[in-house]
């Protein structure tokens, strides 16, 4: 099992979900006031001055965190079942359709708050954002080399 490349390739996509649900996505802080915005995978942290505490804004924004929790949740049962290779097949599949629309769904929501909080200050992506995409190459790496694999067990079967 571990000694497979692609047991490898979902270990990193695994632990790179992992690390975005607790990452910043985008962060952008106006020294003057000390107002500062922050985006995560689960939601969007507004201090629009220090004396007035934190706000927590979860709606639109938990949306990320929880396809990156089902992210992670796949890529570990997917390790697991090395032996049912077609089965690992659409499930590393479905993996790479949940890291795409969380990486989407952060792309977008980033773009969108650039714009709409404190517009005269250049807010900074951070390594959060991208985080999905480094997941997104290893999964379908992964892939690759499961059915890699899979064709290697069926052409031995056929020398039987």
């Amino acid at each position: 099992m571990i000694q497979r490349i692609q047991t490898i390739f979902l270990l990193i996509v695994g632990l790179a979900m992992l690390v975005f649900l607790f990452a910043p996505i985008w962060q952008k802080v106006d020294s003057s006031s000390g107002a500062s915005y922050t985006l995560t995978a689960f939601y969007l942290e507004m201090v629009s001055a220090p004396e007035d505490g934190v706000k927590n804004e979860f709606v639109p924004y938990v949306v990320p965190g929880i396809l990156g929790l089902l992210a992670v949740c796949i890529a570990f049962i997917a390790i697991g079942m090395y032996k049912k290779r077609m089965r690992q097949i659409m499930l590393s599949t479905l993996n790479s359709i949940l890291i795409g629309t969380a990486l989407g769904l952060s792309a977008y929501w980033a773009t969108q708050a650039e714009g709409e909080f404190l517009p005269g200050i250049q807010g900074n992506y951070s390594y959060g954002l991208f985080l999905p995409a480094i997941a997104l190459v290893f999964n379908s790496l992964a892939v690759r080399f499961i059915r890699k694999d899979e064709r290697l067990v069926r052409s031995m079967d056929r020398l039987r």
